[in-house]
């Protein structure tokens, strides 16, 4: 087949990239004209420079392609990136379900298990959950992202979301999962917060989306998560992986939605960009676990140890 992988410079594009060509799949990588390719320097691959308002640029690579993957995505959860969150989660991946649809190109639209929404208490949430986190700027646009594709989706795209959970190791680790293999390898880390997390080896999530292409239901989403970790158990077994000195102090859970409130309040006062939110604390309080069964049996997915996923992460820590 012929793969097309918008935002394929990234940390799971990148992996998803040496995926492809490493078993013999003819991939191209649509990419911003300024954006780093460091991450492919070793790969056989071609490339595509363009932005995501390029209608004429993005429908010339998706009508050359067999399937596309969409990860392209805004992180921030800051205000002031408000209009460009919108633009990317949401407008440029319609544009591209339309694209898609019109020149009959199967679709594998990447969300995140925060388009899911905040499990209840004792829950494991599963893709049928309905969706309550609207007041978290990044989860509300990832869900807006997904319920375009899928409205083309009822019009006749053949479409696929994915859903992966917090994601570790490989080339490219995001900042904020390398952050704390850094400040835990240092010992600069003191506190643990109360809450868990759905950890993703980087290597399982590539493989689940390229059984997404391959088999996947179109019209339906599947998580692609891992195993559900409590943060303190995470970071106990980084600091293992990485000879460094594991937090020791619980943090207070239910202060922590207000704590973020205050340095957000602090940061913009001082006009910079704050290192956590009322959002970020929202969400480290909660344990937020999810199932990949629907993947499992309908993908063949499979979910490694996730303690040699934190191993391998750390080796990939500069």
């Amino acid at each position: 087949m012929r793969h097309l992988v918008i935002g394929g410079n990234g940390f799971i594009g990148a992996n998803l990239t040496r995926l492809l060509t490493g078993q013999g799949e003819m991939v191209r990588v649509y990419h911003r004209p300024a954006s780093s390719l460091a991450y492919l320097q070793d790969a056989a691959y071609q490339f595509v420079a363009g932005e995501l308002d390029d209608a004429a640029t993005l429908s010339q690579a998706i009508a050359a392609s067999d399937v596309v993957y969409n990860l392209a995505g805004c992180l921030s959860t800051l205000k002031k990136d408000h209009a460009q969150r919108s633009a990317i989660n949401v407008q440029a991946a319609a544009r591209i379900a339309r694209l898609c649809h019109r020149s009959g190109v199967r679709l594998v639209h990447v969300s995140s298990i925060a388009a899911v929404g905040s499990p209840p208490a004792g829950v494991v949430a599963d893709e049928e959950m309905v969706f309550n986190r609207h007041h978290d700027p990044y989860a509300l646009t990832k869900w807006q992202g997904e319920q375009a594709v899928l409205a083309e989706a009822r019009q006749g795209l053949e479409v696929i979301v994915a859903c992966p959970g917090n994601v570790v190791g490989g080339l490219g680790m995001k900042s904020v999962q390398k952050n704390n293999f850094l400040a835990i390898r240092a010992g600069k880390m003191k506190f643990y917060p109360p809450g868990g997390v759905c950890l993703t080896d980087i290597d399982d999530l590539v493989r689940g989306l390229y059984g997404c292409a391959t088999k996947g239901r179109s019209g339906c989403r599947y998580i692609l998560g891992g195993h559900n970790i409590s943060f303190r158990d995470y970071f106990n077994e980084i600091a293992l992986a990485t000879g460094g000195v594991a937090p020791w102090m619980p943090l207070p859970g239910k202060l922590l939605p207000f704590m973020g409130w205050g340095v957000e309040m602090v940061f913009a006062l001082l006009e910079r960009d704050p290192p956590v939110n009322r959002d970020t604390g929202d969400v480290v309080s909660r344990k937020m676990y999810y199932s990949s069964q629907r993947a499992i049996d309908e993908l063949d997915y499979t979910i490694g140890d996730w303690q040699e996923a934190v191993r391998k992460a750390a080796r990939m820590i500069e």
